[in-house]
């Protein structure tokens, strides 16, 4: 009777055995939501191989959540850091009920508006819900980890770490050796800023849009709306410098082919970006993150484990409280390569037996500089980043949001994500995984999705880590002075 009971369920994944957790509310509209929601992603889940841009919870269905937001709930003590937490994951939800219908072309209009609805109502029911609350304390939602421990089991990690630690060293030293050279045939790119994000006295105007978002705010966590958020991306929009040697270092926007097959469009260099946040010596950060893709790494020699299909480059500008570029990080969209920029004297770099960060320490900017990226030809790498008033002119980039790379739209009508159930790229893959994998990282040297950065080879670090820069960084009590 029990092996019957197995293999109905094998053969019954959309109708039967999926286990449904207990409803989290009283009334009888929110449990039909509730169950409604359930049903419509485990429906996206089985006839779509793609990964979600957030993380999912069954329990909490019209919710999604990242690791900056899986962080907070032991600080929820007041109704009112209760409701401002709530919004944001529910702005989370949103997003991810957008991409998911996307992606589920054969929906009727009156299933999509009732889906949106259900959604609505139980982030209205949540906020009442003394079950929800108690979920949310006693079970918090836990985001899994992008490393695989059972490859650093039979990989003998501990061995492979102590043979990686050096090589990894001599590589960062040879990245920084390149720093400042001068770059053969530099193409530059930037956004067109407008005449309001132009104005010298700009730079107050953000001041005081952090200053007031902070002062709504129960947890002092400076959540934007999203005009708000346009306007600081625009703001501190970086300009790039890239050595051109092939088609391969031309940008371009990631598209679908009449394949459906990933492609690179250089006739339409584009940066996407988005906002995300952070916690660091105890207080919530904002971060801009903007990315730009290319079509491949190209080979160096005959056997090149690090060559392949596509390449992107992921910079992140993280403001201080007043709204002041305070660190820059960067990473390839593999996860590689991970440097850090401390923007204030009073910041130190933190020694430590794990990885670490190509690390540089760099003079604070003025109010009028735009950050500068200098990327080498062919593998892309940053060889300068400073900040300066002297901006070439440049070719156009268009924007686009980060969560766009999620719903690219084929020749048939379909919209489809790139990105497989890992969140990767799979046309992506570098020879570098057949020798590497013994690290836990999965597929090692493709790009991936916002999310699914594992960076560092020997301990464990994501990108998106809510508390990543208390790892890296201390403050000290060193005051700045005017000319620093």
């Amino acid at each position: 009777m029990g092996s019957r009971f197995i293999i109905l369920c094998l053969l019954s994944v959309l109708s039967g055995c999926v286990s449904t957790p207990p409803s989290l509310y009283n009334d009888i509209p929110s449990q039909q939501c509730e169950k409604q929601l359930q049903a419509f992603y485990q429906e996206v889940k089985t006839t779509h191989a793609s990964l979600l841009p957030f993380h999912y919870d069954a329990r909490f269905p019209h919710l999604a959540f990242d690791r900056f937001s899986t962080s907070l709930p032991a600080a929820l003590t007041t109704q009112e850091g209760k409701s401002q937490w709530l919004a944001y994951v529910h702005g989370l939800g949103e997003k991810q009920l957008h991409t998911a219908l996307a992606w589920q072309n054969g929906l009727t209009p009156q299933r999509r508006e009732s889906l949106q609805q259900c959604q609505e109502q139980l982030a209205q029911s949540s906020i009442e819900s003394e079950l929800f609350w108690t979920q949310v304390d006693e079970t918090p939602v836990v985001i899994p980890s992008a490393y695989q421990p059972w490859k650093r089991v039979f990989g003998l990690y501990p061995i492979a770490s102590l043979v990686a630690k050096g090589q990894i060293e001599e590589e960062q030293a040879h990245i920084q050796r390149e720093f400042t050279r001068p770059l053969a045939h530099p193409f530059h790119y930037g956004v067109l800023v407008n005449a309001e994000n132009a104005r010298d006295d700009a730079h107050l105007t953000i001041q005081k849009m952090m200053k007031q978002a902070r002062k709504e705010s129960a947890l002092n966590w400076p959540m934007l709306s999203e005009p708000e958020a346009d306007q600081l991306l625009s703001h501190y929009v970086p300009v790039f410098t890239v050595e051109t040697l092939s088609k391969a270092d031309l940008p371009g926007a990631l598209e679908l082919d009449d394949d459906a097959s990933p492609t690179i469009n250089t006739n339409t260099p584009t940066l996407y970006q988005d906002i995300s946040y952070t916690q660091f010596n105890g207080n919530t950060l904002l971060q801009l993150n903007y990315v730009l893709w290319f079509s491949a790494r190209p080979a160096e020699s005959t056997f090149d484990p690090y060559s392949g299909a596509f390449d992107a480059v992921n910079i992140r500008i993280t403001l201080d409280e007043q709204g002041t570029p305070l660190i820059v990080d960067a990473i390839h969209q593999c996860g590689c390569f991970h440097m850090v920029y401390a923007l204030s004297p009073t910041l130190s770099f933190i020694e430590s037996e794990d990885e670490k960060p190509i690390q540089q320490h760099l003079a604070k900017p003025q109010p009028s500089d735009r950050l500068h990226v200098s990327l080498s030809g062919g593998r892309h790498m940053i060889t300068d980043l400073h900040f300066t008033n002297n901006i070439p002119p440049a070719i156009g980039l268009n924007t686009q949001p980060l969560d766009a790379l999620l719903t690219l739209k084929a020749s048939n009508g379909n919209v489809l994500s790139p990105f497989n159930q890992h969140g990767v790229l799979a046309e992506s893959a570098r020879g570098e995984r057949w020798f590497l994998w013994p690290f836990g990282v999965r597929n090692p040297g493709a790009m991936r999705q916002q999310g699914q950065h594992a960076i560092a080879f020997i301990g464990e670090r994501h990108f998106d880590d809510a508390r990543i820069f208390n790892a890296i960084l201390t403050t000290s009590d060193r005051q700045e002075t005017p000319s620093e």
